[in-house]
């Protein structure tokens, strides 16, 4: 079965896990839709505080030569939970053969039940392509494609995110805005949690805040963004003097100790899920694609020499750290906030060179 790209969303909301369909490909060129819209689906059918036993992540390199063990992981029922999730990254001939072989057991009579459901997440297909073929073609499959947004969608998402947040949007800053962010459904929402980085985190309770052109300009614009990846890279580098000129610029420019932090997340969760994909097989070329928007190529080296010095379970505990500065400077005045903010990155830089 399939479905066209408008009614992808409103599909995902309505999921429920025991009317789930057996596996769903996402496909499409917009990377970051395809991405988040996977992740979506992963947190409608699992929910939020779904055990780690019912989530298993595959991906070309796992299934290569074992077109069965597709098949397999989603007959084996975990341990806690009532469903499991069997995630698939890639669309080569080894995932199509797994998938190939996993619908023809479903035909030979295997029933789930909706207690396990399969994702295949991939790149832009062919209507030709055997994967969606296979998945429009199959009653207990569904096809959902991703391709680029046009300005109105744009616009949409940006007033949903930013509501959500509790903040407005000037005309003039929506028009800046929306000519500023590019079509990925990824990078927009890097882009609109940057934004709100910047703005501080609003109480919902509160009076909604008011986003204009100019907090558009200071927090997106390129002397900012090059403020954030400095710090950031001092910081997984183990640079301890750079790190704390960057983040004195930050401090200067008034970016908050949280937004900073946040920033710091986000790269080493991307770090984390990169290293992870090398760890598994993955060609670093082929996992740096994990940084969303593509790295910039004088910041590609820097973000390479991270790789060798970094390691996944070793950005696990600076993440440890982050989410625990981050929690800490919520309720902190603005100087012990700044001071806590530092000292985290402070003790994450150290551990880089170790």
């Amino acid at each position: 079965m399939k479905l066209k790209a408008h009614e992808v969303d409103g599909w995902v909301k309505g999921l429920r896990a025991d009317k789930a369909p057996a596996l769903v490909l996402v496909y499409g060129p917009d990377r970051g839709g395809v991405h988040e819209t996977a992740k979506a689906l992963r947190h409608a059918y699992l929910g939020d505080a779904y055990d780690p036993l019912q989530y298993v992540a595959l991906d070309e390199g796992a299934l290569a030569g074992q077109p069965g063990l597709l098949a397999d992981e989603a007959a084996a029922l975990p341990m806690f939970g009532e469903h499991k999730l069997v995630h698939i990254s890639g669309g080569d001939a080894a995932v199509q053969a797994a998938v190939k072989f996993f619908l023809a057991t479903l035909d030979a009579g295997a029933t789930m039940s909706g207690a396990a459901m399969v994702i295949v997440e991939t790149d832009n297909l062919r209507p030709t392509a055997p994967l969606r073929k296979a998945a429009e073609g199959h009653k207990a499959a569904m096809a959902l494609p991703c391709y680029a947004l046009e300005a109105r969608d744009i616009g949409r998402l940006i007033r949903q995110y930013l509501e959500q947040e509790n903040y407005r949007i000037e005309a003039q800053a929506m028009d800046l805005l929306t000519a500023r962010l590019a079509t990925d459904r990824g990078v927009i929402q890097r882009e609109l949690e940057r934004l709100v980085l910047y703005k501080g985190v609003r109480a919902a309770k509160a009076e909604p805040g008011m986003v204009t052109g100019d907090d558009v300009e200071a927090a997106l614009g390129d002397q900012a963004q090059g403020d954030f990846d400095r710090l950031i890279d001092s910081v997984a580098l183990g640079r301890l003097d750079e790190a704390d000129r960057a983040m004195a610029r930050l401090e200067a420019a008034g970016t908050n100790a949280a937004g900073a932090l946040a920033m710091a997340r986000l790269h080493f969760q991307t770090l984390h899920l990169a290293l992870g994909q090398m760890e598994r097989g993955t060609a670093q070329t082929k996992a740096l694609g994990a940084f969303r928007p593509p790295l910039h190529f004088r910041r590609k080296p820097l973000v390479e020499q991270q790789m060798r010095l970094w390691s996944s379970s070793k950005c696990a505990r600076a993440l440890e750290i982050l989410n625990a500065a981050e929690k800490a400077c919520r309720g902190s005045a603005g100087g012990l906030a700044q001071a806590q903010a530092g000292n985290a990155l402070l003790r994450i830089a150290r551990a880089a060179q170790r």
